[in-house]
């Protein structure tokens, strides 16, 4: 029981001392907020797509590609894309409102949150199964969120513009790129990898300091109602629908790691700029990222120890 606490102990700490040393600094004033869009947008379009990259050229996917897994994530997102469309506009007649807590539902921190995650429990360089489920889970819930904001904006959802916004995701390219470089006959140069290696090896610290400099719940009053529901929905009801699912079909250790994040992680940071984008509710999407982060640290730490106590992780 010991060994599971500290291991549980060991997923979130890292991740909780970073977000603090964020605000902290945002505190004495080293940075702020409005400096801290800009690292958010190279993360969002280098840091976190390198990593992406890197962990799924390094995976052997004759070890790491389980198509059962794959398929039920797909399925399940799939099932949850109506939910997520339709229920927030039952509990929120402001449709720019119901919009960003739909997508907040449908899109979660799964590169960033899997990632380190799985390192934590498995070990760096041992994650392959979880980045190459981040390869088709990344394309779908993007597709999925710009139809929900797509619909919340004019009640339909242009087909060109899906496709555009899919093929121009940093997250998508890199998935391709990856695997364009896999089926090639020859591997990158040593000093080009070190590259590679070296810019991937600082996203999770910039990422979860930059989540601490933004985290503000103060402006929240206004939004109190869909801040509360919106973070239900994401940290409550997806986890409860579909955790106890992914074991009861048997899905274990990696498989299950990357299942857990899908499912039970934050809402993506990156939902914030494209609510704005798409005349969503940018303070609400904001918000809710930041309420879901906060909470995902107590949650992700109860998952993961109840998983690791029952010998599924």
């Amino acid at each position: 029981m010991l060994e599971n606490f500290l291991v549980a102990l060991r997923v979130v700490l890292p991740m909780a001392l970073l977000m603090a040393l964020g605000v902290g600094v945002r505190t004495v004033g080293v940075i702020d907020r409005t400096t801290m869009r800009s690292v958010d947008k190279l993360t969002f379009r280098l840091f976190m797509p390198v990593l992406l990259f890197k962990n799924i050229y390094e995976t052997d996917l004759s070890q790491s590609f389980h198509p059962k897994e794959v398929l039920f994530a797909a399925l399940a997102l799939a099932a949850l894309f109506p939910l997520a469309l339709l229920l927030p506009r039952r509990l929120e007649p402001d449709q720019s409102k119901a919009a960003a807590m739909g997508q907040a539902m449908m899109r979660t921190n799964y590169i960033l949150f899997g990632i380190a995650v799985a390192e934590s429990i498995y070990g760096e360089g041992n994650v392959g199964v979880v980045a190459l489920l981040g390869a088709v889970v990344v394309p779908l819930t993007n597709a999925f969120s710009v139809v929900i904001l797509e619909m919340g904006r004019s009640g339909r959802a242009d087909p060109a513009r899906l496709l555009l916004s899919i093929l121009k995701n940093p997250m998508v390219l890199a998935t391709l790129a990856a695997l364009a470089l896999m089926a090639a006959p020859f591997r990158l140069p040593e000093l080009l990898w070190d590259v590679v290696r070296d810019v991937a090896g600082v996203t999770t610290t910039i990422s979860f300091i930059s989540l601490g400099i933004s985290l503000d719940l103060g402006e929240a009053r206004a939004n109190r109602r869909p801040l509360l529901l919106g973070t239900v929905l994401r940290m409550g009801l997806v986890p409860l629908m579909f955790l106890p699912l992914s074991v009861a079909l048997g899905f274990r250790g990696q498989s299950l790691c990357g299942l857990m994040v899908l499912f039970a992680a934050p809402t993506a940071v990156a939902s914030y700029p494209m609510a704005v984008a798409m005349g969503a509710d940018g303070p609400l999407a904001g918000q809710l990222v930041c309420a879901t982060t906060v909470l995902s640290v107590i949650t992700m730490f109860c998952d993961t120890l109840l998983f690791r106590s029952l010998g599924l992780l």
